[in-house]
């Protein structure tokens, strides 16, 4: 995976007004990431993320598409697709990455790290923290459903 600088401002923002994970940022908020963030690229079957390995980012898979896979026993546990992201357990409690990631495909993501979220002023930090406890809880209500089945 290797960071890019080759895309131009105004294509980033036509991506990101594609992007559900930005649907409720408005133009200026949108700006903003664009101006702070790191876009990486990753190729067909290039790991995005390592099992076991510390990393504090979480990414926005911006186009691609990518696989969540235990190393060990090689099950699959989700398909990634535009507008998904990744790694934000890692992201919140910094610990080691329970899963792979690879690319199906070139995939081109946008990195999440304190270091971009300090860059942001409060209400673009809330806006990407109501994402996260957004997914959180629906994978609590899914996991739910399949205890009382």
């Amino acid at each position: 995976m290797r960071q890019t600088k080759s895309f131009s401002r105004g294509k980033m923002l036509l991506v990101l007004d594609k992007i559900p994970f930005f649907r409720e940022f408005n133009r200026l908020e949108r700006e903003r990431v664009i101006e702070h963030a790191h876009f990486f690229i990753a190729q067909d079957q290039e790991k995005i993320i390592e099992e076991k390995t510390l990393d504090n980012s979480f990414y926005v898979l911006m186009n691609g598409a990518a696989k969540v896979q235990i190393e060990d026993s090689g099950a699959v546990l989700a398909k990634l697709n535009p507008g998904d992201f990744f790694g934000e357990i890692s992201f919140i409690l910094n610990t080691p990455r329970s899963s792979d990631v690879i690319a199906e495909g070139t995939c081109i993501m946008l990195q999440v790290d304190r270091r971009l979220m300090g860059k942001l002023n409060p209400e673009i930090r809330e806006k990407f923290k109501d994402q996260i406890i957004h997914k959180l809880a629906k994978l609590l209500i899914s996991e739910n459903e399949k205890l009382h089945k």
